[in-house]
């Protein structure tokens, strides 16, 4: 079954910090004080001087925290709150981030350092190149890596051949952005007997070929999950969890030994 929700908006999930970090809201601090209990100097000798006179009470040090009703002997109750403000500049991410990885839902959940994800559920690669241009304008300086994954839904229709169309016109725009591509190729149906299973195992031989003569990176996924149906959830298409931790393995395995 292939995805039939539509969203416009992707949703988005940074394994690092995202490329924009929001300014954080002043923080409100509130200590009080107040005076404390008494205690002999023979019991806290290690916190007094030797100035003090012999044989007197002297006041322990007063903790940060204490009751407002707290009263000392002979004086009436004292509420010593001190309130302020203080504002914190915005926090930089540690590590700029340096990958992006664009998909549809089989993207979602797809995360690893570094790599700002965005997953738009039910997007063809027509869908995708239509999104790619204002993405691309929008990336941080620091993505010099852009993982592609896309096809699934293209398969749900019998038009292979608009589907490699399709495809083509996505990496071109991909390879004339200057950042090194990785083609993330479809992952197989629980059912291997199916229409949508030989669509799926075609689109996935076609790319392997494409990514080949045209000297892009290929992530090869069809083998990972070929007659494994514990990584997929209940629908057969998507992973689950387990499913998604040997993708992101796979891919990074990929990417590293890529690079």
């Amino acid at each position: 079954m292939a995805d039939t929700a539509r969203d416009s908006s992707p949703d988005t999930t940074s394994l690092s910090a995202p490329p924009h970090t929001s300014e954080l809201d002043a923080a409100n601090t509130t200590i009080i004080h107040s005076s404390s209990p008494r205690f002999h100097r023979s019991t806290i000798t290690s916190t007094l001087t030797d100035t003090e006179p012999q044989g007197q009470l002297a006041p322990a040090a007063a903790p940060l925290h204490t009751s407002p009703d707290a009263t000392s002997a002979g004086s009436p109750p004292r509420h010593l709150s001190r309130k302020f403000t203080t504002s914190r500049p915005p926090l930089a991410p540690l590590f700029a981030p340096s990958t992006l990885i664009i998909g549809d839902s089989i993207m979602r959940g797809i995360r690893f350092f570094n790599a700002i994800t965005l997953s738009f559920p039910g997007a063809t690669a027509a869908d995708i190149a239509v999104k790619i241009p204002s993405v691309l304008r929008s990336l941080p300086s620091s993505v010099h890596r852009i993982i592609l994954h896309v096809g699934c839904n293209d398969t749900a229709r019998p038009q292979s051949e608009q589907t490699k169309r399709d495809f083509l016109n996505l990496t071109d725009l991909l390879k004339d952005c200057g950042k090194s591509i990785f083609i993330s190729g479809p992952l197989p149906t629980v059912n291997n007997n199916s229409e949508r299973f030989s669509r799926l195992l075609s689109l996935n031989t076609w790319i392997s070929s494409f990514c080949r003569a045209s000297r892009i990176n290929f992530i090869d996924n069809f083998n990972c999950f070929w007659n494994r149906p514990e990584y997929f959830n209940s629908d057969g298409i998507h992973p689950n969890r387990s499913g998604r931790s040997l993708l992101i393995s796979n891919i990074q395995y990929t990417v590293h030994t890529s690079d």
